[in-house]
């Protein structure tokens, strides 16, 4: 199997979804990857998303003592185990996955998917029309856990070769709802609940950016995320008076006010309610404003996107027959791995596995000098494990400046280059804070031959590029992969189109909710069948592809690290191409859902602020807000996971303070054992004359790196 990792054995001790996922991730770009399990196997076998999160592994029912010698990696969910684990195995890179942590009140207990929601404030985040928590049917959390720990086992790997360190880190479920929700903040001194109630309801908080019923019953996303897209959707409409209105300042983000909401909502409601849903897309579209139909999961599988990304795969599965489900989320062009095995019978490889990795023992090479014994990071060389690194973050918005706050979370240096006028989203508020953590500022302005030259000098001595632009626009500013790869023929080069390889929209803007609406998250949130069935789509307030593709790209870059360095003979050495989307990762996000075989029951589907079933569902109850699972229960977090115990136990939040909102809590290292946490965002332009100096040869870049690393302490 072709993959950056081939070679490396990978033994997975997970049932469920978040660890069982990580491996996936590994075993999709070629890891020999085992599942241990019980004699009765693991319980999520019942579910059809098993065929997915196990696939390309080999099934073992056997003695775990006897397999993890062999092991490079092992993802374990249950809490205090990584010890154990170190002592049968000192070179292993352990990820300990416990769905609470290993710290904190609900270390032991069960957990399920509404728990975990309810608990770590996703439930009670999410819009609705009143103030109550609503159960988000797809698993994002478990989802975001699965590639944040696949992310901390490819870094794990890097160190183990680069520092002959064997690491320990941890990666809870915990961390996982925070990396899905990593624009949340507190203000210093505020402990209200958060409001979840929007006079739009579950269709947005912003007037020009949200959910649109057109005349024939039909619903598609509507998002003017900027002044320039709403100035044109006012044309369209045939209003393009209300630009100087003063009840509609500062668009777009002051249509979230409610003075704004009720000036302009009747107006747009009316207008679109006057031709079907087609036409308006093709206006709009012709005027270059973003906007995309809501469609089921079968009506985006059916799309020009899944087929031009190869994003439905079918394996022939020996019980089942034909198991249809999503293709792989990232490649690494030199060696794009596959998915070539269904997901394996339990115990069918119990014979040939022990024996082949006792071999394995017998002929493995001595272990690294200095293992970390613990998810701590009692080992200083496996802290800050990706130091040394350098990124080039020419991305500006969300899912693109996330990727480097990640790589920066995990110790690389990072430079955000921006335009004289900064990143548009600067002025969105104190999210931008914790999107661009662990960075520093210079400013370049790439529409000059000198800001190019600047931008090439910087990037010879850069290690990886992240960008976002859309097409045609990289060529035109001298940043495109292969302008940049000619000045560093080394460098790692992330391509994340929102719509990837699909030329036919390759010049269609992409945010999150207009691929939430496509991919078929809205409709199933709002429990619309494939006939239409149901009360209306619902937007997610977790951002779910603005975080999910972060993820699995910053996986990627690591990804394209270690493909670097392993032989020519194996496509490594010299650049590297990675490549996902914001469309790749809707599948991603949805893959159990997105598992289809014959007679396979319908996936979940939401409703009006959908409270769940008569046994899993909300109660207040002594003041308290409970959501109950059968017997279980948790209290429902209303004020954000930032200000939780939880979160705090974990060590998963960090104050920091923002020059233009003052304190903030924010979530901080989400890899327990990878270091301390990031250091704040950085003002526009701080650190230009420091990055200057190192261009021209003045500071050594290692030495910056390290100052930047002791500010974050």
């Amino acid at each position: 199997m072709s993959g950056p990792f081939e070679g490396i054995r990978v033994l997975d001790l997970g049932t469920g979804i978040a660890a069982p996922y990580a491996a996936m991730f590994l075993a999709d770009q070629g890891a020999d990857v085992v599942k241990i399990e019980a004699a009765a196997g693991d319980p999520y076998r019942a579910d059809p998303g098993f065929q997915t999160v196990n696939r390309n592994k080999r099934s073992v029912v056997a003695d775990p003592q006897r397999l993890i010698p062999a092991a490079d990696v092992v993802f374990v969910d249950q809490p205090g185990r990584a010890a154990d684990i170190r002592g049968l195995n000192p070179a292993a890179v352990i990820i300990t996955m416990p769905p609470w942590g290993e710290h904190g009140p609900k270390v032991h207990d069960p957990v399920s998917r509404t728990l975990l929601h309810a608990a770590t404030g996703i439930a009670w985040n999410q819009q609705s029309y009143g103030e109550v928590p609503v159960d988000v049917v797809v698993p994002v959390a478990a989802y975001g856990t699965g590639v944040l720990a696949a992310l901390a086992a490819a870094t794990g790997l890097l160190v183990r070769r680069e520092r002959g360190v064997a690491p320990t880190y941890e990666v809870s479920q915990v961390a996982g709802a925070a990396a899905m929700q990593l624009g949340e903040f507190r203000l210093d001194g505020d402990d209200e609940p958060r409001a979840v109630a929007s006079a739009l309801g579950s269709k947005g908080r912003v007037a020009c950016y949200r959910l649109i019923e057109a005349g024939d019953g039909k619903w598609f996303f509507l998002a003017c995320g900027t002044q320039r897209f709403y100035t044109r959707m006012l044309d369209v409409i045939g209003h393009p008076e209300l630009i100087d209105d003063p009840q509609l300042a500062n668009p777009p983000w002051g249509l979230l006010l409610d003075e704004a909401i009720e000036r302009i909502t009747p107006i747009l409601d009316e207008v679109f309610a006057t031709r079907p849903r087609h036409e308006w897309l093709e206006l709009l579209a012709e005027a270059d404003v973003p906007a995309q139909p809501v469609l089921t999961r079968d009506e985006f599988l059916r799309t020009s996107v899944v087929a031009a990304n190869n994003m439905d795969v079918t394996v022939e599965h020996p019980a089942l027959g034909e198991v249809a489900m999503m293709g792989l989320p990232v490649t690494v062009a030199a060696a794009p791995g596959a998915v070539v095995r269904p997901a394996p019978l339990l115990g069918q490889h119990t014979d040939e596995v022990l024996a082949e990795w006792s071999r394995a023992v017998d002929e493995a090479p001595p272990p690294p000098r200095n293992p970390s014994g613990s998810g701590t990071g009692e080992s200083a060389s496996a802290e800050r494990p990706l130091a040394g690194l350098r990124v080039i973050d020419l991305a500006s918005f969300i899912a693109g400046p996330v990727v480097s706050r990640h790589l920066g979370m995990l110790g690389a240096d990072v430079i955000k280059v921006e335009p004289p006028t900064g990143d548009p989203f600067r002025a969105i508020g104190p999210m931008f804070q914790s999107w661009n953590q662990a960075k520093r500022s210079t400013i370049l302005d790439l529409q000059t031959e000198e800001g190019r030259l600047a931008l090439h000098r910087l990037v010879a001595t850069a290690d990886a590029v992240v960008e976002n632009f859309r097409p045609g626009v990289s060529e035109r500013l001298g940043c495109d992969r292969p302008t940049l790869q000619a000045v560093n023929p080394d460098l790692v080069f992330l391509s994340s189109p929102g719509y990837g390889l699909d030329e036919s929209m390759a010049e269609r803007p992409a945010f999150d909710p207009l691929v939430q609406a496509i991919g078929g998250l809205m409709a199933a949130q709002g429990g619309l069948g494939e006939g239409g069935e149901g009360f209306e789509p619902v937007f997610l307030t977790v951002p779910v592809h603005d975080v999910m593709t972060p993820l699995i790209g910053a996986f990627g870059v690591v990804a394209g690290w270690w493909q670097r360095g392993r032989p020519s003979e194996q496509g490594g050495g010299g650049g590297q191409h990675v490549l996902t989307s914001l469309a790749q990762s809707t599948m991603a996000a949805q893959a159990a859902e997105y598992t289809r075989h014959h007679g396979r029951p319908q996936a979940e589907l939401g409703g009006f602020d959908h409270p769940g079933s008569a046994d899993n569902t909300w109660e207040e109850t002594g003041g308290r807000l409970l959501w109950r699972d059968g017997k279980l229960s948790t209290d429902v977090e209303t004020h954000g996971l930032t200000a939780s115990p939880l979160a705090a136990a974990n060590g998963l939040s960090t104050h920091q303070d923002s020059t233009r909102f003052g304190p903030l809590l924010v979530f901080g290292q989400l890899v327990g054992g990878a270091g301390p946490h990031p250091g704040p965002a950085p003002d526009l332009g701080a650190h230009s004359d420091e990055i200057s100096a190192e261009i021209a040869g003045e500071i050594r870049p290692e030495t910056a790196a390290e100052s930047a690393a002791d500010s974050t302490r």
